[in-house]
């Protein structure tokens, strides 16, 4: 990839500082915002703000040309904090994206209007954006042409994202929680990003494919060669949580018979609810929310049935109940029916020692808000206060789970609690440990987890507890090109005595990796965006990295899906050291390279990690790295042992190996037998173990009950031998090789 070539052409007189809507180039004006250079621009009228990176690098690699902050105009006129990590057209899902160019033209700028145009290319396709605001809008219009000046493009993902900073995600309405779906004929056409004191939505009518959790709304086609294809979308801002007017904005775009809703809504013994929610309901899905005010609400919706519900911070919700809506017709709804909150105060520790223990507690049923700044469905015990948590709850019945290093060193711990209005229940949980690693000399770490940089949302005491809580020994963190939080981590770290292992995840368009340990207050000096893969692997050295890791290699754009697809400036280079097991993406194909690599005597060992970006709603250590340092390691020691393969990842299973580490070179004499020998532990139970090698499997064993020692003959020739374990819930742990050579008599 070439430099990129930034031409900008201002068309038009200046824009006034007071006008409606205004164009300024340089630095943004709205706070925390990344568009720092003095190319960028920013665009805004009374109702919203946005930057455009001319100058400035974008997150990910990508071309510039792209939204990288948004902010909502507050009530007394100022703006507030940056909301969004990156909006943009993405041609083909997040493969890797060649780019020679962006040509950026504003073309109107005026107090009722401002037009900006970019150009840039995607290989041989051309790619223009068109970016209008009108004076009292809350939303941006956006308009791309795709059009194909090479060969036949096929199956390709195309549309706009919303990347929101911080805050929660209200899905596609009927598809929450999945991680990409193809969508027919959804209930909406768009998702939001959320806090108590904002939203953005992204409205895409032209989808039918999501990923990333509805961050990304693509459509699904093909280009030939000289064919184009057209996009239109809406980023809606608003400085509330209140996201009533997003389906305002659906009414009035698809210029729908609506009516509206609206009411009061009280508790049981007659008491106002301040700041109601109340939830609408279509086809048996979230659709939409209102937050009201003074114990009123008020929205608009399309003509339909619906279910609504009533329910505040903390508060139960009321029951639900039908509604039609009719067209220009006002319904009026009273709910009458909330309790007001409870409170749970929760001990936890260990079941042998009583010592308390970290954990996490998760809402296993019972009520479970869907606006997520109403109230939580996770928690954690306190990084001062160890084993202790305090919480507000709505009334009623719960099942809690109670994890501490749950399906690793432990099971999960349930524990059943009734809460009651204005009350608070104590609550105490053993855990039962049935094994200590560290007692054996193995630590183990998350080694791909982000805090609340970017698209993160866990600051660094959330990112430590959740570490701990999942039973791991060192910390860990590895945001996207930034080491904006390591000071703050290792002094969470140091206070509870767990050392510290830094990280950066560079993150070009065609590969991300995780060099580690940093330097701590070494920071990125490279553009990820636009240089090759030689310069990037010398930076990670020069910030002190003993190891790098090749992230999800084979995603569109990992590593080495990259190198197969010939996109990777600077082409190969041998230079890192770890290939990533990524716990949320498909890892076959790196299993295999990896043990391909090992068959050509190449030690390029495993790494492992969960990408957690939110540990209140993924799963922090999900796989992890066992790594055997004897002792309590500092983060160079850690780094250095996996660099020697003395290591092993796991999805649950525990392997103690007791004659040869991983990593080793066992050698070998004709005639003279030897054999590996293991132990294994699972909370879920044992099923089976694999002896695997050069060859594929070597030995199988079935297996049953938590605890089990195995023993396997070691082939008679020079090469490698590893262990597949995998437990009754079909968790698996791989290890790294255990190197065979043959040394022949007359070698003496």
């Amino acid at each position: 990839m070439s430099k990129a070539i930034i031409l900008l052409s201002i068309l038009g007189a200046a824009a006034q500082s007071h006008a409606s809507v205004s164009i300024s180039q340089g630095k943004t004006i709205i706070p925390a915002g990344t568009a720092l250079s003095d190319q960028d621009l920013t665009i805004r009228n009374d109702k919203l703000a946005f930057s455009l990176a001319v100058g400035t690098a974008p997150p990910w690699g990508v071309a510039r040309g792209c939204i990288i902050d948004m902010a909502n105009v507050k009530a007394d006129g100022s703006l507030s904090n940056d909301r969004v990590a990156f909006a943009d057209f993405i041609p083909n899902n997040w493969s890797s994206w060649p780019n020679t160019y962006q040509k950026v033209d504003i073309l109107k700028d005026s107090p009722e209007e401002a037009v900006v145009k970019v150009t840039r290319d995607f290989g041989k396709a051309v790619i223009s954006t068109e970016y209008s605001l009108k004076a009292g809008s809350d939303r941006i219009s956006v308009k791309t042409t795709m059009t194909n000046e090479g060969e036949d493009l096929v199956d390709l993902q195309s549309g706009y994202t919303l990347w929101p900073e911080g805050g929660y995600k209200f899905a596609v309405p009927g598809y929450a929680g999945e991680e990409e779906a193809t969508v027919d004929k959804p209930v909406a056409d768009r998702f939001v990003g959320y806090d108590q004191d904002w939203a953005i939505a992204l409205h895409a009518p032209y989808f039918t494919e999501l990923k990333y959790k509805s961050r990304d709304l693509y459509l699904k086609h093909s280009l030939k060669k000289s064919q184009s294809v057209s996009f239109e979308g809406e980023y809606q801002v608003l400085g509330s949580g209140d996201i009533a007017p997003v389906v305002k904005a659906e009414i009035e775009r698809k210029q729908l018979d609506a009516g509206s809703l609206s009411g009061s809504v009280k508790t049981q013994d007659g008491k106002t609810v301040e700041a109601p929610a109340v939830v609408i309901l279509k086809d048996g899905v979230p659709y939409i929310w209102a937050i009201g005010k003074d114990g009123n609400y008020k929205l608009d919706l399309p003509v339909g049935d619906y279910q609504a519900y009533a329910t505040a911070k903390g508060y139960s919700q009321s029951k639900k109940h039908d509604i039609r809506i009719e067209n220009k017709q006002a319904l009026s709804l009273a709910f009458d029916d909330l309790l007001a909150p409870g409170e749970v105060s929760i001990q936890v520790t260990d079941a042998q020692s009583k010592a308390p223990l970290d954990a996490k507690i998760q809402i296993e049923s019972g009520n479970k808000p869907l606006i997520e700044f109403l109230g939580a469905k996770t928690f954690f015990t306190g990084l001062d206060d160890i084993g202790q948590a305090r919480f507000t709850l709505a009334p009623g019945d719960y099942q809690l789970k109670v994890s501490a290093g749950a399906n690793f060193v432990s099971k999960p711990v349930l524990v059943d609690v009734s809460i009651a209005p204005n009350k608070t229940t104590d609550v105490t949980s053993e855990v039962p440990i049935s094994t200590y690693p560290t007692q054996h000399g193995w630590y183990s770490g998350d080694l791909h987890h982000h805090s609340d940089v970017l698209e993160g949302s866990t600051p660094p005491q959330d990112l430590v507890i959740s570490q701990l809580a999942a039973g791991l020994n060192v910390t860990f963190v590895s945001d996207h090109d930034s080491t904006k939080n390591h000071v703050e981590i290792k002094a969470l770290s140091d206070k509870r005595g767990v050392p510290f292992v830094p990280s950066i995840e560079f993150s070009p368009s065609w590969g991300h990796f995780n060099p580690f340990p940093l330097d701590i207050g070494a920071e990125l000096s490279v553009d990820p965006g636009v240089d090759d893969i030689h310069t990037l692997l010398k930076d990670m050295r020069r910030m002190g990295a003993t190891v790098v890791a090749s992230n999800h290699p084979y995603i569109p754009y990992g590593y080495m899906s990259s190198l197969e697809k010939n996109t990777v400036p600077g082409g190969f280079d041998p230079a890192i050291d770890l290939i990533e097991i990524n716990a949320v993406v498909d890892y076959q194909k790196a299993v295999e390279k990896a043990r391909q690599l090992w068959t050509d005597g190449l030690p390029y060992y495993y790494t492992a990690g969960s990408d957690t970006h939110d540990v209140w709603n993924e799963t922090t250590g999900l796989d992890r790295m066992f790594v055997y340092t004897g002792s309590k390691p500092d983060a160079k020691a850690f780094a250095q042992a996996m660099k020697n393969g003395r290591a092993y990842v796991s999805f649950g299973p525990v392997i103690y190996p007791k004659n040869v580490m991983f990593g080793d070179t066992l050698k070998l004499a004709k005639d003279q037998p030897q054999t590996l020998s293991f132990d294994l532990l699972s909370v879920n139970g044992l099923k089976s173990v694999q002896l695997i090698g050069k060859q594929g499997v070597i030995s199988e064993q079935a297996l049953a009950g938590e605890t089990a020692s195995v023993q396997f003959d070691v082939p008679q020739e020079s090469g490698w031998v590893g262990l597949v374990v995998e437990d009754s819930q079909e968790n698996k742990a791989f290890t790294n090789p255990v190197w065979l050579k043959m040394v022949e008599e007359q070698q003496f």
